[in-house]
């Protein structure tokens, strides 16, 4: 009888896991229509608070933060849309609405930085790289592995010259397409890891020489600046702006990507 009950308490497990799961789903679909219900009726802090309801159970995409972004942005919450728009891009950097809206955002902060100058290869290559996800290079580096090998059977299968010749450079062009997908899905795996990037909350914000609230102020700026976070000590952050000038703030004064 003893792998009988197991098979049955398995069953029932799974069943609830089910029921769980279906629930949770019709949930979601119902609070994401009435987010979009709210939006489209300009209720825009209610969709806010609907979508953030969403996102902090654990949902993501491209098209929720997107949302989020607009919804953040007509209800006047200016660093929270710069943040939800950083975090779609993240995930669609080829999307033109979400760069559309990220760049109209930006240009009514208060602050205007000046970016470090790149040498125009690193920045070539920089802007090469996030071309795709870690995700979306990865794929695009499974697809050239195949093409790769057929190509390579298909060279030493055919015995027509003119076939060899177009397999030769095929699959060299697929051995350097991969290399380079293998080499960007590294690097953007690895991009936000390194060195995190965070949105300013604050309407105003003194940024300290040292993580000590008795420390002097270096500079002040403004909400919904993007930062890089560069270290961390207790409840301070050490941030760096775009120029590359340093100080330290409060974890809660920032939000990261």
């Amino acid at each position: 009888m003893e792998p009988y009950r197991r098979l049955l308490t398995m069953l029932f497990i799974s069943f609830i896991l089910l029921l769980s799961n279906n629930a949770a789903a019709e949930d979601f679909s119902k609070t994401m229509s009435d987010a979009n219900n709210a939006y489209q009726k300009n209720d825009f802090e209610t969709a806010a608070a609907l979508y953030q309801q969403i996102s902090d159970a654990g949902n993501e995409g491209s098209v929720l933060y997107y949302n989020l972004g607009n919804a953040y942005y007509k209800s006047g919450n200016t660093a929270k849309a710069i943040l939800y728009y950083e975090r779609a891009l993240r995930l669609d950097p080829r999307n033109e609405d979400i760069q559309h809206n990220l760049a109209f955002v930006n240009q009514k902060l208060i602050d205007r930085i000046d970016v470090l100058p790149e040498i125009f290869i690193v920045r070539w290559w920089n802007s090469l790289s996030r071309s795709f996800t870690a995700t979306g290079w990865a794929i695009i580096s499974i697809i050239c592995s195949a093409l790769f090998f057929i190509l390579l059977a298909i060279m030493f299968l055919s015995k027509n010259q003119i076939i060899r010749n177009i397999t030769v450079a095929g699959t060299l062009i697929c051995a350097l397409i991969l290399v380079f997908s293998v080499i960007f899905a590294s690097k953007e795996k690895n991009r936000y890891v390194k060195q995190p990037e965070a949105i300013v909350m604050e309407l105003v914000l003194n940024v300290k020489s040292s993580p000590d609230e008795k420390s002097g102020d270096l500079f002040v700026i403004h909400e919904g600046l993007k930062v890089a976070v560069t270290d961390r000590i207790g409840e301070w952050v050490e941030i760096k702006l775009p120029n590359g000038d340093k100080g330290w703030v409060k974890t809660q004064s920032v939000e990261e990507i």
